[in-house]
């Protein structure tokens, strides 16, 4: 990669998904070279230099931060380099979200505030929390997990695991820990981090905790402290234009999960549904960075990944449910997304 100027990555972090500002690069940066990257390595691969850093003004495109995570991936083969850093990394690294959640009056507020102010460290990350009638479930996705093998969602989830136990102490809360990646190295020191079951190559990433958790008190809750600083981080989403209602895109993925329970996936019926043309729902996925293609093939992966669990159900009957033509076409999509084929993967579950 031929290294930016000051004008071309101005130009292109206002065309790309783009970090908090400067001081998450910097943490990641300081810690590739504390692994072996060298400074020529990173400068090669991502056109930035130390300086880049130092500015508060600057949005950095959020593929460098990925890019950073494969070069320290790279130069440590075997380790889970995202969770090494995450359970050292300051938590300022995440900007002013621990401080939110840290005064919040409960575990359930504490995670709505980090749902509702995570497009500050990405404009594209989409986070949720889910409540069933027992468990719920802090979800989160970025188009641009694949690009390292889910090594910033392991470093993101680490930091937002210090972050809780921060606000509410080591309580009985969390319950498990679902990545939809293969590991990165042994699964026992996923589990001696969280402290509880890890699972690979699940339909989604999301931390799980019991419901009746979310009403654990803060240990600090202080409604004017935090009232204080959702004030601030409402400032900084309105400096960098982003909506404080929830995402459209969240809308468009709850109607894709939908449709897809009963076996539909064509644009055609999502727009439909969304009472939206096939251009407007095309232009509206565009404006935040993604594709249709790109949401209908991660719909189809979860639920893939899901019924495959299922050993009754046949591959061809999963390849009709998810609307392929034939088995053979969803053996090669299933390839593409996991590098595993149907029956592996399957085989994989039952080792």
């Amino acid at each position: 990669m031929i290294p930016l100027n000051a004008s071309q990555r101005s130009n292109r972090a206002s065309q790309t998904d783009t970090s908090s500002g400067t001081s998450t690069f910097a943490d990641v940066f300081s810690y590739a070279i504390h692994r072996g990257v060298s400074e020529q390595q990173l400068r090669a691969e991502t056109g930035l230099v130390r300086t880049d850093l130092i500015n508060p003004e600057i949005r950095l495109p959020g593929e460098l931060f990925h890019s950073i995570w494969k070069l320290i991936a790279a130069a440590c083969p075997g380790q889970a380099v995202g969770i090494q850093n995450g359970s050292a990394a300051p938590l300022s690294a995440l900007g002013l979200l621990p401080q939110s959640m840290k005064y919040a009056e409960t575990l359930r507020s504490a995670l709505q505030a980090l749902v509702s102010y995570g497009p500050l460290l990405s404009a594209q990350i989409c986070l949720e929390l889910v409540e069933s009638e027992g468990e719920a479930l802090l979800q989160t996705y970025h188009p641009l997990d694949a690009l390292d093998g889910g090594i910033v969602t392991e470093y993101f989830m680490s930091m937002t695991w210090r972050s809780i136990q921060q606000a509410i102490g080591k309580e009985d809360s969390l319950v498990r820990v679902e990545f939809v990646h293969q590991p990165h190295s042994l699964l026992r020191f996923y589990e001696a981090f969280f402290d509880v079951p890890v699972r690979f190559k699940q339909p989604r990433n999301a931390l799980v905790f019991r419901r009746a958790a979310l009403d654990i008190p803060a240990k600090q809750s202080d409604i004017y402290l935090f009232k204080y600083v959702q004030g601030n981080l409402d400032l900084l989403r309105d400096r960098w234009g982003l909506s404080s209602h929830r995402s459209p895109l969240a809308e468009i993925h709850d109607t894709i999960a939908r449709n897809a329970e009963g076996c539909e996936y064509r644009v055609e019926e999502i727009a439909r549904s969304m009472n939206m043309s096939r251009r407007s729902l095309q232009r509206m996925v565009n404006d935040h960075g993604f594709t249709l293609r790109q949401l209908l093939e991660n719909a189809r992966r979860a639920k893939a990944q899901q019924l495959l669990r299922d050993p009754t159900i046949s591959i061809a009957a999963i390849a009709t449910q998810l609307g392929y033509s034939d088995a053979r076409a969803f053996r090669r999509a299933f390839k593409r997304w996991t590098g595993e084929t149907p029956p592996q993967f399957r085989g994989g579950l039952i080792g």
